[in-house]
C-alpha cells in the first residue's frame, strides 16, 4: 500500500516523538508501507518547524533526514486546484497523485470531507488505525 501522510502528520509527530502520529509513522514502516512525499510537503514542514515552532536548523534537518530515509520523495507532475478554501491542501492531492498513493492520511477538514480523489481514500489518522488493528493494539 502507498499513502501520503499530510504535512500535519509529520508536524504533530515532530512535536511528540510519543505521540500518536509518531506511532503511524513507526507502524507504516514496520508495516512495510510505502510512505510517498513530495519536494513541496518537505518544504512545508521545513518552513513550519522553522517559522511557526522556531526549531533550530539542525533539528529540522535532522528531523527532515528520518523522513527521506524512510520515504519515497516523487515530484509533482500535475498541479491541482481542488481545495479552494485552503490551496496549499492541494500539494497532498498532488503528491498522492503523481506518487500513484492508494491513501491519504490527514487532520485536514477539506481533504477529509472529500473522503476520496481520483480513487485514493482520504482517512483521518484514527480511521486509519482501524485498517490494521495488530500494529496498534498496545500492550
Amino acid at each position: 500500500m502507498r499513502i501520503v501522510l499530510d504535512t500535519n502528520i509529520y508536524i504533530a509527530a515532530a512535536l511528540s516523538s510519543h505521540g500518536f502520529s509518531e506511532d503511524i509513522l513507526k507502524i507504516a514502516v514496520r508495516a512495510n508501507l510505502a510512505i510517498i512525499i513530495s519536494h513541496e510537503i518537505l518544504l512545508e514542514i521545513e518552513y513550519k518547524l522553522n517559522d511557526k515552532f522556531h526549531w533550530l536548523r539542525e533539528d529540522i534537518d535532522l528531523f527532515l533526514a528520518k523522513i527521506r530515509t524512510i520515504a519515497e520523495v516523487v515530484n509533482i507532475s500535475e498541479r491541482l486546484s481542488v481545495i479552494i478554501r485552503d490551496p496549499e491542501d492541494n500539494k497532498i492531492l498532488e503528491c498522492a497523485v503523481s506518487g500513484k498513493a492508494d491513501l491519504i492520511i490527514s487532520l485536514d477538514q477539506d481533504l477529509i470531507k472529500l473522503k476520496s480523489f481520483q480513487g485514493i481514500a482520504i482517512v483521518h489518522p484514527k480511521t486509519f488505525s482501524w485498517t490494521l488493528p495488530k500494529y496498534f493494539k498496545k500492550g
